[in-house]
């Protein structure tokens, strides 16, 4: 099945979440580049809102959303044992569904994905609507220190059929 991935483009502005090498906090969470720019944490119970581009796929182009999926990348800055926590669940198309994600890689960033989320936070399936007005709240949980350099939502989806392509094997078989 076809995925589209869905950017970050645009955050709160809270001083517990700071830049590096970046303008702004989603700026920062729009690729994984590690230490290039991310963004930082150290004061438990801090959150960062984030808002999401419109998916690239046309509404058209989609015959049905299968499923929803954030995928982050962070470490924790500091050596030793255990790691650092961020809370991560929905605020829109409902609030809801949340999940910790745990960042161990002390020195080394660590890709973390969420839960294949087939309906909504409401028990709904996922509709074009939905994409277009996603939001997400990240928690930071815990006294240690945690850089997160990616978030991002993979879309999984079921292509339209095109009446194009139904019309050109029609005529000609």
């Amino acid at each position: 099945m076809p995925t589209m991935t869905l950017l970050p483009n645009g955050s709160s502005t809270p001083i517990d979440w700071e830049v590096n090498g970046e303008s702004s906090r989603h700026e920062c969470l729009d690729d994984d580049n590690g230490d290039t720019s991310y963004v930082d944490c150290n004061d438990d119970g801090a959150n960062l809102d984030l808002t999401f581009a419109n998916p690239s796929v046309a509404e058209g182009d989609i015959d049905t959303i299968t499923s929803v999926q954030f995928t982050s990348s962070g470490r924790r800055s500091a050596r030793g044992r255990g790691g650092s926590n961020i809370d991560i669940a929905f605020l829109q198309p409902s609030a809801g569904l949340s999940e910790t994600m745990n960042y161990q890689g002390g020195g080394s960033y660590e890709t973390e994905n969420g839960t294949v989320r087939t309906q909504t936070p409401a028990s709904a399936d996922w509709t074009y609507a939905n994409l277009e007005d996603l939001e997400f709240r990240l928690t930071k949980n815990g006294a240690t220190f945690v850089r997160l350099s990616y978030f991002a939502l993979i879309v999984t989806y079921v292509a339209a059929v095109s009446a194009d392509n139904a019309t050109f094997f029609g005529a000609n078989f």
